[in-house]
């Protein structure tokens, strides 16, 4: 029984020059394989940023565009812009004279900068309009009473023609 006890006595023994080994060299070496491990993981969970341009032309020929950036299926950034003459609208900025026939009192780009936010902060699955292709909901007519449906279309066309 002596014998038996003392092969125990010794693999535990082992055990602890191996713990004790672990802990002062090996602690260091696992807690960077931790960390790369845990890297790895972390950047397996996000994909890329995918971006994609698109366009929605209407029954006038004015041209609405969208820029759009999108990762894990979520829109993360978005730029919205429509053609007027030989500019666009954006640039124009107080210049189109939107804010004196506007019902909230706000220019043609500050509604539609309030439109990109909402979708950037909210998406587009609940956005919903009625048959004039203005939004229905509230908060997006607090900020944005102008027609939307063609921005939706050209954001739809842009979510089509991605790129990594």
């Amino acid at each position: 029984m002596s014998n038996e006890f003392s092969h125990l006595f010794y693999v535990d023994m082992y055990k602890i020059c191996i713990l004790n080994h672990t802990e002062t060299y090996g602690g260091m070496i696992m807690k960077k394989i931790f960390g790369m491990i845990l890297l790895c993981l972390l950047s397996a969970c996000s994909s890329p940023l995918k971006e994609g341009k698109g366009t929605f032309t209407s029954a006038k020929g004015e041209q609405t565009n969208a820029n759009i950036k999108m990762q894990n299926e979520t829109i993360k950034e978005v730029e919205l812009d429509e053609t007027y003459q030989d500019t666009t609208k954006k640039t124009l900025g107080n210049d189109y004279h939107m804010k004196d026939a506007s019902a909230i009192g706000k220019e043609w780009d500050e509604q539609v900068r309030f439109l990109e936010k909402y979708i950037e902060k909210n998406g587009m699955q609940n956005i919903q309009m009625d048959e004039e292709g203005k939004a229905v909901d509230e908060d997006i007519r607090s900020g944005c009473t102008i027609s939307i449906d063609k921005f939706i279309k050209a954001i739809e066309d842009a979510q089509k023609n991605m790129e990594e």
